[in-house]
């Protein structure tokens, strides 16, 4: 029994004839970490591995019976093959260069060719790529920005509408995906206006359409040179020259009707000026929209609301700052509407000092307010009249 506990060699971890404890030996046991290890194998030699080779480095190839062990090989070299690894036996009839057969993987066949991908399908991929970042409780924002930073390495130059990526690798613009609130069928209209109307800015062609105005919902056909799409405050725009008004103009898709395109698609119709910019157009102040004429109006805002006062007014704009924090800006207002929205906001703290047309809107839209609230305090006066009758 000495002889033979004797005869048994140390296990591993264990010092042995006194000497210094041997390292445990990594062993490859996890199948898909050996066929992972194998192609790399294969892929790292510059000539032909023989299976006695690979035996060696694979424990589970080193079985007592040398057949199981060729047999565990060929089943894993069929999974590699199943799964599209190229792995090929080279004799050396075939190559003069080995005295000995062995394995190869075909690296031409095994690397992917380079993708080239067209403008569509890289807007597509964005797109996919940005409602998977978008999805709630899950966090894909640096996956997808890491794919759109590879889409956009060599992509051309920024075009002038959005559906195409832009180019820079420092570029940190968002990507834009819009989901409209409206009905199905309106939102396959509105996609298919979007298509049509790209395609008419790129291809530099003059629109005509009919616009139903948002002050005062009067419906026009409009001849319109396309600049550029913009998305503004969830709605996008087309952005041209208006020939009707002789000045750039933005329309909102969703207001766009009859929408037709001239045609030879191939002709340009029209240069846009070099120097316009759609972006700084698109996000300017509304202070400075012009939907109706223009009218000299001067605004006092109380020192609780002064910092409205440093939006952007237009470049004909003036402003006078007093000591006690009030401030006058005196600017041409052809936004109306919005400079009422802003004024009613202000809860008095806007005051208009000039502008007739502007106080005469404003009036009128405090005596509707004021008769609206009058008809429900009477209303609530009769009601508790009926209620005293009945008790």
């Amino acid at each position: 029994m000495g002889e033979a506990e004797n005869s048994k060699a140390p296990s591993a971890g264990k010092k042995a004839h006194g000497g210094k404890a041997k390292p445990a030996k990594p062993t490859r046991t996890d199948r898909s970490k050996r066929l992972l290890d194998l192609v790399m194998l294969l892929l790292k030699a510059r000539i032909p591995v023989s299976y006695r080779t690979i035996r060696e480095g694979f424990p589970s190839y080193q079985t007592q019976n040398d057949e199981a062990g060729l047999r565990a090989f060929e089943r894993d070299k069929a999974d590699l093959l199943e799964l599209g690894i190229p792995i090929r036996y080279i004799t050396p009839d075939e190559d003069e260069s080995v005295d000995e057969g062995g394995y190869v993987v075909e690296a031409k066949r095994y690397r992917l060719p380079e993708v080239h991908l067209t403008t569509d399908e890289v807007s597509a991929l964005v797109l996919a790529g940005s409602m998977a970042r978008a999805v709630p409780g899950v966090s894909y924002s640096k996956i997808v920005d890491l794919a759109l930073r590879k889409l956009s390495f060599d992509a051309p130059e920024l075009p002038d509408t959005p559906v195409e990526l832009p180019v820079t690798k420092s570029s940190n613009l968002p990507v834009l995906v819009h989901f409209p609130s409206m009905p199905a069928k309106d939102s396959r209209q509105l996609g298919d206006r979007f298509v049509r109307l790209e395609a008419a800015t790129r291809n530099r062609k003059k629109v005509t359409l009919r616009y139903q105005s948002a002050s005062t919902g009067y419906i026009q056909t409009r001849d319109v040179d396309p600049y550029g799409l913009a998305y503004r405050d969830g709605s996008w725009l087309l952005v041209g020259y208006c020939h009707l008004r002789s000045e750039v103009r933005s329309f909102r898709l969703d207001r766009i009707s009859d929408l037709k395109i001239a045609p030879k698609p191939k002709s340009p119709d029209f240069v846009r000026p070099p120097d316009f910019d759609l972006r700084g157009y698109a996000n300017r102040s509304p202070w400075t929209f012009q939907t109706s004429a223009a009218e000299d109006v001067v605004l006092e805002f109380a020192a609780e609301v002064a910092s409205v006062a440093g939006e952007d007014f237009g470049r004909d704009a003036t402003v006078e700052r007093a000591d006690d924090g009030t401030v006058r800006v005196s600017f041409p207002c052809g936004n109306p509407d919005y400079a009422l929205s802003r004024i009613l906001v202000g809860k008095g703290g806007i005051r208009v000092l000039k502008g007739k047309q502007l106080k005469k809107r404003l009036v009128e839209e405090l005596k509707t307010i004021e008769s609206l609230y009058l008809e429900n305090k009477l209303e609530n006066k009769l009601e508790q009249k009926k209620s005293g009758k009945h008790k």
